[in-house]
């Protein structure tokens, strides 16, 4: 049976199990080539999407509708995970990729739906993902700790790491399509490494790596948002908001860019190249 069609029956199988409003769980392990195409609905709360393609790629999708309704809100929470390796061909070209993005459709209090998680990886090299999103009535979290407790870190404890020609994005937007992105270029032998331990998103609000521990203590440094890259490559960071950005995480570092309340009238925008070996300790963007 191909992947596949493997995938398909357990969408199936979660439609089927919807309608009696139980719990209900889709999970899928691969491995091999070509093209994958996974997607996954929470009733009309939250929807999920990976897809792979490359000569090789392998990794495990855990999906999942508590059909809890707390509250009696009407608004069930839902988790979505992926952990996936991926391998390019090595010609100079990317020539694989991966993606996943997961959106928050429905919401009781803290403000409107509309909340959205993205994460993209092409290499002609090696690439890795481990990213998970949890969305409720009143919001989108993204918290990471507790995946990499359940199934397990990537290679070097990152949420995104690529080598040889690649690009890495992620991206978090809020209800008016306000949010915060960070990307990464690397040319031949380079490595890129992202690490963005958690993030939110209420309403017209967003929160990307910008953890209150974060600069609480030298043990929770390792939670802010990181950067590690090696070889030749481009760092870019960038945000956008109606009413204000504040850069950084940690306590007295931290920095705000004021908005008027118009649309995107607060911009934030960071571009470094870099040969040799570069790191940015504590990206973390917040705004709303």
């Amino acid at each position: 049976m191909s992947k596949r069609a493997f995938i398909t029956i357990a969408i199936v199988m979660l439609f089927t199990l919807e309608a009696m409003a139980q719990p209900t769980t889709t999970d899928v392990w691969w491995s091999g080539g070509g093209s994958l195409d996974i997607d996954f609905a929470a009733s009309d709360d939250m929807t999920a999407q990976f897809d792979a393609f490359g000569a090789a790629h392998s990794g495990e999708f855990h999906g999942q509708n508590l059909a809890d309704n707390p509250y009696g809100y009407g608004v069930d929470t839902a988790t979505a995970f992926v952990k996936a390796t991926l391998a390019g061909s090595g010609t100079g070209v990317p020539d694989a990729f991966m993606s996943f993005q997961v959106d928050r459709l429905t919401s009781a209090t803290g403000g409107p739906p509309g909340q959205q998680t993205y994460s993209y990886v092409e290499t002609d090299g090696t690439a890795e993902m481990m990213f998970g999103s949890r969305t409720n009535f009143d919001s989108m979290v993204n918290a990471q700790y507790g995946w990499g407790l359940t199934y397990g870190w990537t290679t070097n404890n990152k949420n995104f790491e690529a080598t040889g020609n690649h690009y890495i994005e992620h991206m978090v937007t809020d209800s008016d399509n306000n949010g915060a992105m960070v990307q990464a270029w690397g040319a031949g032998p380079t490595t890129s490494q992202i690490r963005c331990m958690g993030e939110t998103a209420q309403g017209s609000t967003y929160n990307m790596a910008s953890l209150p521990v974060c600069g609480d203590g030298l043990a929770w440094l390792g939670n802010c948002g990181t950067f590690n890259g090696s070889g030749v490559g481009q760092f870019h960071l960038s945000a956008w908001a109606d009413n204000g950005i504040t850069v950084g995480s940690i306590t007295g570092s931290e920095w705000t860019i004021p908005g008027d309340g118009a649309p995107s009238s607060a911009t934030y925008d960071l571009n470094v190249n870099y040969a040799g070996t570069w790191g940015w300790g504590d990206f973390g963007l917040r705004g709303n």
